[in-house]
């Protein structure tokens, strides 16, 4: 499965964003639900292939955030992990799909 080049859906329920994963390095997503409806952002990502359909995606945003992410496009689901600037820590299990 090639992920590269192509956009997902990623649905965590009070939260929702299109991530469109432009290069092994390059990822913009915009958030379509959520506190921060309509914000976008291009970031620099460190993408490794895991397995077969199972990625481990990693970016620093511009406002601080850390995140992982897991995408298990085998089971249609994410994992995702960040921490604020603050320290908090959040994780979060949703869904992915191509768009």
């Amino acid at each position: 499965m090639q992920i590269i080049g192509n956009k997902f859906l990623v649905d965590f329920g009070m939260a929702k964003a299109v991530l469109d994963i432009q290069s092994a390095t390059s990822l913009a997503f915009t958030i379509t639900k959520g506190p921060k409806t309509n914000t976008t952002e291009t970031v620099t990502i460190k993408l490794t292939k895991l397995r077969p359909k199972l990625f481990l995606l990693t970016w620093k945003e511009a406002n601080g955030n850390t995140i992982t992410q897991i995408q298990d496009h085998k089971n249609k689901k994410v994992y995702m992990n960040w921490t604020h600037p603050d320290g908090e820590f959040i994780n979060m299990t949703g869904t992915i799909k191509p768009l």
